[in-house]
């Protein structure tokens, strides 16, 4: 799988910042000559890439549009069980930038998620530091834990959480109108592995799957409970059902 070699900046404002991530992941800290593949710190964050260029801001555009109505995520709700005032703990498997983990944060869950890309852990990093100084965003970020590992490495503990998340969305084989974003995840991680048919093996409670909405289950097992958008959906086993 590709990854970063080499954090840099040129904003004196993020060399701190950059010394701390490049402790953190053990990723070098670079200077004018830099690898292809690079993160830039700065407001916002770019990972590079084969030419191509990745922003994850949680404070413009479409997802910032989502993050303003995170209330109305019914479908969300559903999948994931959200009707008891108890947060759940949930863990996801497959990270990446993070979106539909900071929804379920700022709904009051608490998320452990697990990316094994260290330019996607850090862009996700950047993206929560980056965001306003608001109590409901500061809870949110306050129920976030990012791991940088493989998420077949918390297959002994599926148990230990309500709910196991997996996304595999990136590396689909259909070609349905894509955003730059997930064009650009689709090439970034053209060698990821999904990780859903483990965590079925697994001693789960609950297990969500999220899909293109014509794409066919990532497990084959006719158990699940399914919970349709106009784009996408969840697929929900239990393991009363499995």
């Amino acid at each position: 799988m590709a990854d970063i070699k080499g954090i840099k900046t040129e904003d004196p404002d993020f060399f701190q910042r950059a010394k701390d991530l490049s402790s953190k992941y053990d990723v070098p800290l670079i200077g004018p000559e830099f690898p292809d593949i690079h993160i830039n710190l700065d407001n916002p964050s770019v990972l590079h890439f084969n030419g191509m260029k990745l922003v994850n801001s949680f404070k413009k555009g479409k997802f910032y549009s989502r993050i303003t109505k995170f209330q109305n995520e019914a479908l969300l709700k559903k999948a994931f069980a959200l009707q008891s005032a108890k947060p759940k703990k949930i863990l996801d498997a497959t990270g990446g930038l993070g979106h539909d983990a900071f929804i379920l944060a700022l709904l009051g869950q608490k998320i452990t998620v697990v990316e094994k890309n260290i330019g996607l852990c850090i862009l996700l990093e950047e993206a929560l530091n980056e965001l306003p100084n608001y109590s409901y965003f500061d809870d949110a970020v306050n129920n976030i834990t990012i791991k940088n590992s493989d998420s077949r490495r918390f297959l002994d503990s599926a148990q230990d959480y309500d709910v196991i998340y997996v996304d595999p969305m990136f590396n689909s084989n259909k070609r349905l109108k894509r955003t730059k974003q997930m064009e650009f995840m689709d090439k970034y991680l053209a060698e990821y592995d999904n990780p859903s048919d483990d965590f079925f093996k697994s001693d789960f409670r609950r297990l969500v799957i999220k899909k293109e909405l014509r794409a066919p289950a990532s497990i084959k097992d006719s158990s699940a409970i399914s919970f349709n958008g106009s784009s996408i959906r969840y697929d929900v086993y239990t393991r009363e059902k499995k």
